[in-house]
């Protein structure tokens, strides 16, 4: 029963994040603490004032070699990932060199199709967070982001590289990123395109109804200030450049491009992303909190990457010596108590090829559930490190994304657990006011419940109703307003 194989839920404990399969822990003083202090937290809530849990996928790294910039990617697709896999979250890429590609020059014809895609999106029942995506800085530098004509590099040489990352280290390209940075230096002009360009990506897609944010840029690098000590861990807070970074550079960069997409969007939510390197191995942050200068609420989320340097590295996962799980979910914690923003893993992934891979995904959607966290699986990409084969066939790996989850909690989350070996789960939430729509728990009965499922709850006293859509799996429940805790339990039958 999860009763006892999740009792850590039952008495507001979390399980703990270093076991190598879901166990049972004892409730602890910390773990008391970290929940009250959670209680407050605020979460991405819906027109109806639910909570959103975002499980979902990147789409699409093939965007960044296509001319037009668009994703190898049809409709068809985006129908897909909420049918096949129970999916409610894209991170959808565009690239600045798509929609600047001349100084002040909008790419109207480049939104018309990204539109498009967004109209699939909606009617696949996706959510979408548009991300402004680079890597290196730019294509003349192997990869994708700024335009040619934002490219400032002085001169500098470059020599492309074997690995793509490896050409973050060329003199060109830290120069480049140093002179975008630079804000009071002598190219403010950069800044303050890229700050245009969000503009008018906001006032085109604010009003769409599958966009619920923006990504101000994906995995902003440092440039000469990145602390190449940190990826062999060795962290330096009080006389390394990170923290030099994060509070001069990058910090000041997000609160302008904040101020200047409210300027036509008050309504969807901006998130931001650490600074690329540490911090997505699990390493501190040191970005201080961000202002929201719109009316009511902030509506600013964390969404840091979660990249395993020592998986990469060795193409295996062994969780008795490679700590980046655990180390990323405690610093993320204390990161997002810190900025009293929701969470949220706007990248993860790797080579299904790698030893104890299923092993590692299964860590990170735990972990992210443990979190209350919504993810973006790295990527659609058929091939690689899908969840998909070239011929769009399903790989074993998808077993290990699709999960139960509430997808719109009607309440105050308090935490939930799925057992993946035993497709038990369990939900614990307290009522808030205001909530207009029912509670809505994916479950995916053809994949994991032949027999069917059962659904207990922890208060049965009061008004519960219950709704199953055949087509969506979406369990929809209605709970009695209570000054108790509730619990939704979900239990496979068996013997059939």
């Amino acid at each position: 029963m999860v009763r006892n194989s999740v009792s850590g839920i039952l008495c507001i404990c979390l399980v703990t994040a270093v076991s190598v399969t879901l166990g049972v822990s004892a409730c602890s003083n910390a773990d008391s603490k970290k929940q009250a202090q959670r209680e407050d937290m605020p979460f991405i809530r819906d027109d109806q004032g639910r909570a959103l849990i975002l499980h979902g996928i990147n789409v699409a790294s093939s965007a960044k070699n296509d001319p037009q910039r668009i994703p190898v990617f049809t409709r068809d697709d985006a129908l897909r990932l909420s049918k096949d896999w129970g999916f409610n979250f894209v991170r959808y890429l565009i690239l600045w060199d798509a929609v600047e590609p001349e100084p002040g020059e909008i790419n109207q014809a480049y939104f018309d199709l990204v539109q498009e895609r967004l109209d699939w999106f909606h009617e696949a029942g996706i959510l979408v967070v548009i991300d402004m995506h680079q890597d290196v800085y730019a294509a003349r530098f192997c990869c994708d982001g700024a335009p040619e004509w934002a490219i400032i590099d002085d001169g500098e040489p470059f020599e492309m590289q074997g690995a793509w990352y490896q050409n973050y280290f060329q003199p060109a390209v830290q120069r480049a990123f140093d002179n975008f940075w630079d804000y009071e230096g002598p190219h403010p002009e950069l800044q303050d395109h890229y700050a245009g360009a969000w503009e008018a990506v906001a006032r085109r897609f604010k009003d769409h109804p599958a966009v619920i944010g923006y990504d101000i840029m994906n995995e902003p690098h440092p440039g000469s200030m990145m602390d190449l000590t940190e990826l062999i861990g060795i962290e330096n807070p009080d006389a390394g450049p990170s923290p030099v970074f994060d509070t001069t550079r990058l910090q000041p960069f997000y609160q302008r491009m904040i101020n200047r997409i409210r300027q036509v969007d008050n309504d969807n939510w901006i998130f931001y992303e650490p600074r690329y390197g540490a911090p997505g191995n699990g390493f501190k942050s040191y970005l201080g909190v961000l202002e929201d200068p719109r009316p009511g609420e902030n509506r600013i989320a964390y969404f840091p990457h979660l990249y395993s340097i020592r998986l990469e590295a060795k193409e295996e996962y062994d969780p008795s010596v490679d700590t980046s799980v655990f180390e990323w979910e405690q610093r993320r914690e204390e990161e997002k108590l810190a900025q009293n923003a929701p969470l949220l893993l706007g990248e993860w992934g790797l080579n299904p090829s790698f030893d104890n891979a299923r092993l590692f995904m299964r860590h990170v959607v735990e972990m992210s559930d443990r979190s209350l966290a919504g993810w973006a699986y790295w990527s659609w990409d058929p091939g690689g490190w899908s969840i998909v084969n070239p011929d769009l066939t399903e790989r074993e790996t998808a077993n290990d994304l699709v999960r139960v989850y509430p997808q719109r909690i009607a309440g105050k989350p308090d935490s939930f657990i799925y057992v993946a070996d035993t497709h038990e789960f369990i939900l614990a939430f307290y009522d808030s006011p205001g909530i207009s729509g029912p509670m809505e728990i994916y479950i995916p009965k053809s994949r994991f419940y032949p027999c069917g499922y059962t659904v207990n709850v922890g208060d049965p006293q009061g008004s519960w109703s219950m709704q199953w859509n055949e087509e969506t799996e979406i369990l929809s429940v209605t709970t009695p307003y209570t000054d108790t805790m509730h619990t939704i339990e979900i239990l496979p039958k068996t013997g059939c």
